[in-house]
């Protein structure tokens, strides 16, 4: 048996954002604290999943060394909530910390109702997917269990799961009940729709191995998905619903929405813009069916379903008060940071917690 090498903890780690760039986003955005003002931070907790998933050798190290595997992996899980505590009381307010990710065991979501298959890509392939199945069952059964029960024990920092819904509606879920500035680390495209809502400050990241870039803004998002283009082009998008037609159009595989192969993004500027120019598109609009005749028939019925579901509002309005007074559930403050102390000299000795950054 070969010696533990450590480095699976970077699918976590690598989701850390300089604290300079982070600031330096702030100040573009004119958004200041107040000293001890409450902020909400949301870091979306999927992206981790999908950088395990690229991982070599995954079912080798698992079967071998399992139990350096799970440390580690907490260990880095949490310290990544550490880092941006951490920034945010160098800030001097008043942060708290949310993990929040769609449950993997939801067999049904509410939006099937739109598209049937929603979401199954992205329970198939971390949890029956045999190259990845052993490490989908030890982050549900092992990992994300004990991530959540050690955070129930440090002050303001929880894991938020949405069973049954898109675990990117758990950001407005809490903002609705929560007064407070908002502010989403995510790697997922679909959460860029909270830079429409002005109570909200959301860093994209796209990080794919060495390749990065961070996007803050709509204008920076939209040119991370076209490559080429005129800014003519662009400026569309800075309504909602054409940048909802836009993710649309891209697609997402972890919720089973197809992109529209055959008809790229210049395709689409193109169209838009002669639809303008001729009068048939306007510079907003509130009804799909007012702009799907510009795209060929055999993809306006998909199309329409794909727009419903790139909606943060319309999945936000399917749901039950069950949904969230479970989400409610899920914000507990046990705190026990002597335990926490206790258990970070003990079982995470090969790889601390930052628990300095936690729990201040």
């Amino acid at each position: 048996m070969d010696k533990y090498t450590p480095g699976i903890g970077i699918a976590a780690g690598c989701w850390m954002l300089k604290w300079d760039r982070m600031s330096r986003e702030l100040t573009e955005h004119n958004v200041t604290f107040e000293y001890g003002e409450p902020v909400n931070v949301f870091i979306n907790f999927e992206p981790i999943l999908r950088n395990l998933y690229l991982q070599k050798g995954l079912q080798s190290l698992i079967t071998y060394h399992k139990q350096q595997v799970v440390i580690e992996l907490e260990s880095a899980i949490i310290n990544l909530m550490a880092n941006y505590k951490a920034y945010f009381n160098m800030k001097k307010c008043k942060p708290e910390m949310y993990f929040y990710y769609t449950d993997l065991h939801s067999k049904t979501q509410q939006m099937q109702v739109y598209n049937k298959y929603y979401r199954n890509f992205y329970r198939n392939r971390y949890l029956t997917n045999p190259q990845f199945k052993m490490m989908g069952d030890l982050m549900t059964d092992i990992i994300i269990p004990e991530v959540k029960l050690i955070l129930s024990y440090i002050p303001d920092c929880y894991f938020i799961t949405a069973d049954g819904f898109d675990g990117s509606v758990i950001p407005q879920i809490i903002s609705n009940f929560s007064p407070s500035k908002n502010v989403i680390i995510s790697g997922d495209i679909f959460d860029t729709l909270y830079m429409f809502n002005p109570n909200f400050i959301t860093y994209y990241i796209k990080r794919r191995f060495s390749r990065f870039s961070l996007c803050t803004n709509i204008d920076s998002t939209v040119r991370s998905i076209i490559k080429d283009g005129s800014p003519f082009d662009f400026t569309i998008f800075n309504s909602e619903l054409y940048f909802r037609l836009l993710l649309s159009i891209k697609g997402s595989k972890i919720r089973n929405i197809n992109s529209t192969k055959g008809f790229g993004y210049i395709k689409f500027c193109t169209a838009l813009r002669l639809g303008m120019q001729n009068g048939i598109v306007l510079n907003n609009f509130s009804n799909i069916e007012s702009v799907i005749g510009l795209f060929p028939m055999t993809y306006a019925e998909n199309l329409k379903n794909a727009f419903k579901c790139m909606s943060i509002d319309t999945q936000y309005k399917l749901l039950g008060e069950g949904d969230i007074e479970n989400i409610k559930s899920q914000i507990i403050d046990k705190v026990d940071i002597e335990s926490v102390e206790l258990l970070n000299n003990k079982r995470f000795l090969e790889f601390p917690l930052n628990l300095q950054s936690l729990i201040e």
